[in-house]
């Protein structure tokens, strides 16, 4: 047990270490940040805006009123946020795979899948917790959602699995490269999916793809389900806050899938060198 947290403790530090770094990089770009800053809110607020716009013209969207899809699309954006900060490498593994970067993670006595994804800390994702928080705190308003300290670790439960889930998907589409030996930027299609699928309601889908996003890819544990338990909302598979337990229970085991995957995937890995 003490070598367990021993060990534990040492990858939080290198951790910490990694940040640390990855924070003194990003404040020698001043000008990058305030790019960064404009840029990243200003898409999430557009998408939230059009929200609001087909509201005002159609009325609710599958029951679901502008407060509530708020606070749904306020969730999601964070969730994304901190799979941005964690986890946005996989989208990348392709070129690592190919240029050889595995050969120095295997020389090192930490975990390849740690070093590869926690080595280097995409600091900037911090800018899409901005938008992400002020949609959420206003849907709070609109919806009137009472902030105990149940719903508070409801709440941090479901964007730790939210993120787990999104991490895990990047971990697999990623580790696909060890198979095709190409260099798949999967980011522009998968963001794409992500949007389109956690940022409004699963059910205004038809009933065969809401089952593909419950059980196969499950993306809809990512926000529809746990939000529907926060606010009350009847769904296919019941209500209820405990809904937030079972995404954190999905990302757990979404992410243990990609980590086999990942391990397979590494044995087939071929070196840069001769």
């Amino acid at each position: 047990m003490r070598k367990l947290l021993d060990t534990l403790w040492h990858y939080l530090d290198v951790t910490l270490c990694n940040i640390k770094l990855a924070l003194m990089v990003m404040i020698e770009y001043p000008a990058s940040i305030a790019g960064w800053l404009i840029s990243n809110p200003i898409q999430f607020i557009v998408g939230f805006a059009t929200i609001k716009f087909v509201v005002a013209q159609f009325g609710e969207i599958n029951g679901w009123n502008y407060g509530q899809l708020a606070f749904l699309y306020g969730l999601s954006v964070i969730s994304h946020a901190v799979s941005m900060m964690f986890f946005v490498q996989g989208w990348f593994m392709g070129y690592s795979v190919i240029e050889g970067d595995f050969d120095r993670f295997l020389t090192r006595p930490l975990g390849v899948l740690y070093q590869f994804f926690f080595t280097t800390f995409n600091i900037f994702g911090i800018t899409d917790l901005i938008p992400g928080i002020v949609v959420f705190i206003y849907g709070c308003i609109e919806t009137g959602f009472r902030f105990t300290f149940g719903n508070a670790v409801g709440i941090i439960v479901m964007i730790i699995g939210a993120a787990f889930i999104r991490g895990g998907i990047y971990i697999m589409l990623g580790s696909t490269s060890f198979w095709t030996k190409s260099a798949n930027d999967f980011g522009q299609y998968t963001q794409e999916i992500f949007d389109k699928s956690t940022m409004y309601p699963i059910s205004m889908y038809p009933e065969s793809l809401q089952f593909i996003l419950t059980y196969l890819i499950p993306i809809g544990w990512v926000s529809f389900y746990p939000v529907s338990g926060l606010m009350g909302i009847e769904t296919a598979v019941g209500i209820g806050s405990g809904n937030v337990w079972i995404t954190f229970a999905v990302g757990i085991i979404v992410m243990l899938a990609a980590g086999l995957m990942f391990k397979i995937g590494l044995r087939r890995y071929e070196s840069a060198g001769n």
